[in-house]
């Protein structure tokens, strides 16, 4: 699921503002009844994952309390999946989830807060939830003990349209709320350490015509393994990409151009290490490019068929073919999941 909030930093006095004039003709706005959440992030001893922009949390009284949350390209959207779970067990899957993001560093609760929350729910004259108001009043805890405080405002989009989330916006900071960079709760509770850059940063702009070599080599190399990190938990999803497009391709895009740009910068680096990371990156695309190969057949298979609708082929006979391509299909995605859950290919 992909969520879409925006945060406000307001203080103890704040007071909500009447929300009445941004809903569309016929809306109501519903007060929640308010309850308190108790939720623990679980990370690495480095903060691996918040400093990638991902949280990983348990929370008491959800039908499913664990909860990741990826970020995306877009500031202000994140990927939610949430599992069912006990407490006391960080689940598997979402742990092989999280892999690019730990590298196998273990993971153990790195913050705990409680959370008064009063609800608000802005509907349309169906009464369909458009957007939902969280007024958030946290409390950092260590040894059960508190030892910060502080209030922020969600809002999160439903089903409205993104000017709803303008309107709402736009009424809070007239009301006093600062709308300031996206910064996830838990990274306020860790604090300056959970905010620091990734382990992988990946440059942006043009680069210098009197840059070194060794900037235009660091610079291809970590594009390459930013691609395979991004896409990495979304092949493990195993969801389409909103432009249609797949995980698999883009993940195996990532593996072909870092093996193109450690070939061609080979008399710039460590031949032994360039030769391992090569067959290595090698035994990956293969993986890759079994499940690759049958999403594409499948797709070429489809666009075949209805190509000529003057001279359509035998639907039962494209039926069996796809349910063919199918098979194979699972098969290899089953291949590439336990590929992707090996010792080799954590290492």
């Amino acid at each position: 699921m992909l969520e879409e909030e925006r945060k406000y930093q307001v203080d103890s006095q704040f007071r909500l503002p009447d929300l009445t004039d941004c809903l569309p003709a016929g809306g109501r706005w519903v007060p929640m009844p308010p309850k308190t959440l108790r939720a623990t992030y679980y990370d690495t001893a480095d903060l691996r994952l918040a400093r990638a922009g991902i949280s990983f949390r348990h929370r008491r009284g959800d039908d499913q309390p664990w909860t990741v949350k990826l970020p995306t390209p877009t500031v202000g959207t994140r990927r939610e999946i949430s599992r069912a779970g006990p407490a006391d067990s960080v689940p598997t899957e979402l742990a092989r989830l999280l892999t690019a993001a730990h590298r196998g560093a273990p993971l153990s609760a790195a913050a705990t807060m409680r959370t008064l929350r009063q609800g608000y729910e802005l509907r349309d004259a169906d009464d369909r939830v458009l957007v939902e108001i969280a007024d958030d009043t946290v409390t950092v805890l260590e040894a059960r003990q508190p030892v910060a405080t502080f209030r922020e405002i969600e809002v999160e989009r439903y089903a409205g349209r993104r000017r709803l989330l303008k309107r709402v916006g736009r009424a809070l900071r007239d009301a006093g709320a600062v709308e300031g960079a996206f910064v996830a709760k838990h990274v306020r509770a860790m604090g300056a350490a959970a905010a620091a850059p990734p382990d992988l940063v990946a440059a942006s702009g043009p680069i210098s015509a009197k840059a070194s070599a060794a900037s235009v080599v660091t610079r291809a190399l970590r594009r390459d393994i930013g691609r395979i990190f991004e896409y990495d938990p979304l092949v493990r999803l195993g969801e389409p990409l909103a432009d249609g497009d797949t995980a698999v391709h883009q993940m195996r895009v990532g593996c072909r151009r870092l093996r193109s740009d450690v070939k061609v910068f080979a008399p710039l680096l460590d031949a032994v290490w360039a030769h391992g990371l090569r067959a290595e990156l090698g035994w990956l695309a293969d993986g890759l490019g079994r499940a690759r190969d049958a999403e594409v057949l499948r797709e070429r298979l489809c666009r075949t068929a209805t190509t000529d609708p003057l001279a359509p082929l035998d639907a039962a006979a494209v039926a069996r073919i796809d349910a063919d391509l199918a098979a194979r299909h699972d098969e290899a995605v089953r291949a590439l999941d336990g590929l992707l859950s090996s010792t080799r290919y954590l290492e």
